[in-house]
């Protein structure tokens, strides 16, 4: 299939990009003609087709089940006022709160401090619904990393190819685990290079990534190997030298996990780190055709659990754990991570976390999923949307309303 071709079936599904994304049910017939549009083109193109599928997954991609505990964690319910009186402006526009995120056309919105839910939305999903969280997978991924560090199986300070030995003799060679983890690998290929190419280009060399782990649609034939094309990619720089976002970098830590304890991603998430923490429901990971993880944003939760994992980032939480998912030490090394500014944002990116600074540590993902985390306050934020018809990034909270829930939390 020819890009032209995808751009223009894209084109063609113009009446699902425009109706409203912000529906919460679908009729089998409405179901079926979004399933048919998103076949002529992509899962991830925007509108209504992207609330859809970023709900709905599995219906598009082979899964792997993580599984909840025998006993789930119970949150209390305590609603605070002073979050639903926030106004937040909008441009010349004064909104409420609930207001404010139907207009970013957020999916649902939860805040969770000390264990408490103060506020909790759903305004175009169901709270059994299970979201992409597309790139939070990364911490989740980059946690299990922490985990086996902790127990002294991973050394960051080893190159990769000690726990990989397939990328032995290739221009991975060499690079520590600990500038793969912060996204200093060095390697040709970012998905950011190339005014954003790698979603769109297929000639770019993120994007034959994702089309060989069959995240985007095939044009041009690739590797049998999602492992054999990722051993393949250049240097472009010295490892540790320029932080760049590249998620094949992800991709190889999961690479690493299964390769140190011969366990699948799936397990691993199950028995470290969903069953522990008393998720409420099943979460699922989506896979290639031949299983591979999508270990850098395949993860599908609901919000309540997504929450209840950055509730494993709080001071209270990690002393309870005795420091196993995350120590303190290594949230340090998250708050000092060097930061790139670029223009519109200072990124950091240690332990794939995006930014951490003025007590907030935040992971998003592509379409406006997000999670804050204020460990010392023990604050979690975070919400599901989804790419809206113009593929813009704007859709995410300000950062004014952010702090005005952290008045109202201190209040």
């Amino acid at each position: 299939m020819q890009m032209s071709k995808i751009i223009l079936s894209a084109l063609l599904t113009g009446i699902f990009l425009n109706a409203s994304s912000q529906q919460l049910n679908y009729t089998a017939k409405e179901a079926y003609a979004i399933h048919d549009s998103i076949s002529k083109s992509r899962w991830d193109i925007g509108g209504r087709l992207s609330h859809y599928s970023f709900r709905f997954m599995s219906e598009f991609f082979p899964v792997a089940v993580i599984n909840k505990p025998a006993v789930s964690y119970r949150f209390t319910e305590k609603p605070l006022k002073g979050i639903e009186n926030i106004v937040v402006k909008k441009g010349k526009d004064s909104l409420r709160f609930e207001a404010y995120l139907q207009n970013l056309h957020i999916n649902s919105f939860i805040v969770v401090h000390k264990g408490n839910i103060v506020f909790e939305r759903y305004i175009s999903m169901k709270p059994e619904d299970l979201h992409s969280l597309q790139s939070c997978t990364k911490v989740i991924t980059s946690t299990l990393i922490a985990q086996l560090i902790n127990e002294k199986k991973i050394d960051v300070n080893l190159p990769v190819e000690t726990y990989v030995p397939a990328l032995k003799n290739t221009d991975w060679q060499g690079t520590l685990v600990k500038h793969i983890l912060n996204m200093r690998s060095g390697m040709k290929g970012s998905e950011t290079s190339d005014n954003m190419g790698g979603f769109t280009n297929p000639r770019h060399l993120y994007y034959s990534f994702e089309e060989a782990l069959g995240v985007l649609p095939v044009v041009d034939s690739v590797v049998p190997s999602v492992f054999d094309y990722v051993a393949s990619i250049k240097r472009n720089l010295p490892a540790g030298q320029e932080p760049e976002y590249h998620s094949m970098n992800t991709f190889i830590l999961g690479w690493i996990l299964e390769s140190v304890t011969g366990k699948t991603y799936a397990e691993l998430v199950s028995e470290r780190i969903w069953e522990p923490m008393g998720a409420s429901s099943n979460a699922y990971v989506c896979l290639s055709n031949k299983a591979v993880p999508w270990a850098h944003g395949g993860l599908s939760t609901t919000l309540r659990d997504l929450a209840r994992f950055g509730m494993l980032f709080t001071k209270s939480q990690i002393t309870r754990d005795k420091e196993w998912n995350i120590s303190f030490a290594q949230l340090k090394e998250i708050f000092d991570a060097p930061q790139l500014d670029l223009g519109f944002e200072k990124f950091q990116w240690g332990y794939q976390w995006d930014f951490a600074r003025e007590g907030i540590m935040m992971k998003g993902g592509f379409g406006g999923q997000a999670l804050y985390i204020d460990p010392e306050k023990e604050l979690v934020i975070a919400y599901f949307n989804h790419v809206d018809k113009n593929w813009m990034i704007n859709n995410m909270i300000s950062s004014t309303a952010l702090n005005e829930i952290r008045k109202a939390i201190a209040k």
